[in-house]
């Protein structure tokens, strides 16, 4: 079963419980999930281990939390970059733009989800499903942007897959080309639908 947490808005977390999120969103990311012990969580996050298992009685709770994080700050920054265009079409080119930026920081890994169902998702059907449903809002939120750029609907699925494709390939490559060559193939394929004439 899904959790809810990627569809309803983060629930309310204390100081603490933020703290520790953050820290294990920070360690899965540079080291996938099944490595970090949960020790280091609680270092990072300047709590102690009794704290750490209060706030998160048990490693899947706080897995699906940093993972619900990771959802909440991708979209946050993704509707960010967006924001400085009116155009939907470009609102969608700068989705890799975003990637591009993403992508000059030496530490970027790739997705969390992407990686987490690589890691644990044939196994756990807890981490397959935030995968399933991390993706699936992004596709939602393109198709949105599509819609208002007077494009077909399938158009979303496939710039989702170059968005994703993009991601996978510049955590193994570790360089900026694939946001690059993702936004020219975008801006080709959405070519083909012409905007609209005003006359």
């Amino acid at each position: 079963m899904t959790p809810p947490s990627l569809i309803a808005p983060a629930p309310h977390r204390t100081s603490v419980q933020d703290a520790i999120v953050v820290s294990a969103d920070a360690l899965f990311t540079a080291e996938g999930i099944t490595p970090v012990a949960l020790d280091r969580v609680a270092v990072g996050a300047q709590v102690t281990p009794a704290e750490l298992r209060e706030a998160f009685p048990t490693r899947q709770a706080l897995v699906v939390a940093a993972l619900q994080y990771r959802h909440d700050e991708w979209m946050t920054a993704l509707i960010t970059a967006e924001a400085s265009f009116e155009d939907p079409r470009d609102q969608i080119l700068a989705v890799f733009s975003h990637l591009e930026d993403c992508f000059t920081d030496h530490s970027y890994r790739g997705c969390a989800f992407i990686n987490g169902y690589g890691e644990l998702g044939r196994l756990n059907p807890v981490v397959a499903g935030l995968a399933h449903e991390h993706l699936r809002q992004l596709e939602q939120h393109i198709a949105i942007l599509c819609a208002a750029a007077e494009m077909p609907a399938h158009l979303a699925p496939a710039l989702t897959l170059l968005i994703q494709g993009a991601q996978v390939e510049a955590a193994i490559h570790g360089n900026i080309t694939p946001a690059r060559t993702g936004r020219m193939a975008a801006a080709m394929l959405m070519s083909v639908y012409e905007a609209p004439s005003l006359f």
